[in-house]
């Protein structure tokens, strides 16, 4: 029987933010299907207790770790020589040895790359490939990395914005070359399908959309923390640009003005790594900034109503996605929820400006009734439409039998 290497950008244990939980789902359909070995680069040292945490049946792991800051001085080097930036944060020389290791000696029949920096081993390897059967080559981009670093280019101001600009141009050109060089592409809806065709216009593309573990993220979990007064819930990386922009101008915009209707009320920031502006958030009456937790279900559970006031967001949010799942009524904004098949008013409530945002809270907090059938019609849909089994019947269609 052929084997697959795996090859992510980030280790997908645990799966616990966007990208991880993607990578880790699509790992776990191929390891149920051919003896797979995967490659993963670590840049948190609390990765490397996720080592630990490995639950899927691999016949190999290969991974380096390099802390952030070194990473990052790549790519002031990777500025002056040409490269995308993120292909220089990402690739690590010493996962080479083992990969064409396997290339020369295994019989490969797979090679499954997640997120564009990944084809850079490949790319290196294109004579091992070219020697012998070439394995079917598959990447899942998630989303137009190059358009995200576009758009991030002119939301911020110099010199990041020359940077970002950079980069953009940089990889769009890259994910040319990966079009051209790998068998098939995958994006997470149709809208970042519709925009690589636009963009690059050549390549194999399909769309395999995220799902959700509906036994995980489920409405009868309880969480163990308490609360006093209700409570608004936000998940998310937060030294992720787009989140940290996101809970500013809630915590600014928005909460002040649900704070005057129910002054009791809470709002918690979940997640890893606070950037600066966010740990200032603390100091807001009302606003709790946690940090990394263990389990972000115990957030959600707690919640009377989660929140995503992205105002730059790509794919599908699966922030959106697992509060939906657990059962819990969400506001988000438009940018939030374009790519989620739900019906807005139904399902969930959609506003952009701080003050319809501000009153679809409100609303939510004043109408337990109206909260608790946005609930169970959320998880109803999230049931519906966004099983992993359902999403991997696409992804079946394009693996070597």
């Amino acid at each position: 029987m052929s084997q697959a290497i795996y090859i992510a950008h980030r280790i997908p244990f645990p799966p616990n933010k966007g990208e991880k939980i993607r990578a880790y789902h699509f790992l776990k359909f191929i390891s149920q299907r051919y003896p797979t070995h995967l490659f993963c680069h670590i840049d948190e040292e609390r990765d490397l207790e996720a080592l630990k945490a490995v639950d899927l049946p691999l016949k190999g792991l290969h991974y380096h770790f390099l802390p952030r800051s070194k990473r990052k001085s790549r790519c002031f080097k990777a500025i002056l020589d040409g490269r995308p930036l993120s292909v220089a944060y990402f690739y690590d020389r010493p996962l080479e040895v083992p990969l064409r290791h396997l290339l020369k000696e295994a019989d490969i029949g797979l090679i499954f790359c997640s997120c564009s920096p990944t084809a850079e081993y490949l790319f290196r390897a294109q004579g091992l490939l070219e020697q012998r059967p070439k394995p079917r080559l598959l990447m899942d981009f998630m989303d137009v990395d190059s358009d995200k670093w576009d758009r991030l280019s002119r939301r911020v101001p110099p010199p990041m914005a020359w940077i970002y600009s950079l980069e953009a141009k940089r990889l769009r050109a890259y994910e040319g070359r990966i079009a051209r060089f790998f068998d098939h592409l995958f994006l997470v809806t149709e809208a970042e399908a519709s925009l690589f065709r636009q963009c690059v216009s050549s390549g194999s593309v399909a769309v395999v959309e995220n799902g959700v573990d509906l036994i995980r993220f489920h409405p009868g979990y309880r969480s163990p923390l308490s609360k006093e007064g209700p409570v608004l819930v936000f998940t998310g990386a937060m030294d992720y640009w787009p989140n940290v922009e996101a809970v500013v101008w809630f915590t600014r915009e928005v909460f002040p003005i649900v704070k005057a209707a129910f002054p009791g009320v809470s709002f918690y920031i979940v997640g890893k790594d606070p950037a600066k502006e966010v740990k200032a958030l603390a100091e807001t009456p009302g606003v709790v900034v946690t940090g990394w937790v263990s389990d972000s279900r115990d957030y959600i559970a707690l919640a009377d109503v989660c929140v995503a006031p992205l105002r730059l967001a790509r794919g599908v949010q699966n922030k959106v996605l697992e509060a939906m799942a657990m059962g819990r009524p969400v506001v988000a904004t438009y940018e939030a929820f374009e790519g989620i098949r739900a019906e807005a008013g139904r399902d969930l409530l959609v506003a952009d400006s701080a003050g319809d945002f501000a009153r679809a809270v409100i609303r939510l907090l004043k109408d337990p009734d109206l909260a608790r059938a946005i609930a169970r019609a959320a998880r109803s849909q999230v049931e519906q439409e966004y099983s992993w089994e359902r999403s991997f019947q696409v992804l079946k269609e394009f693996l070597p039998r």
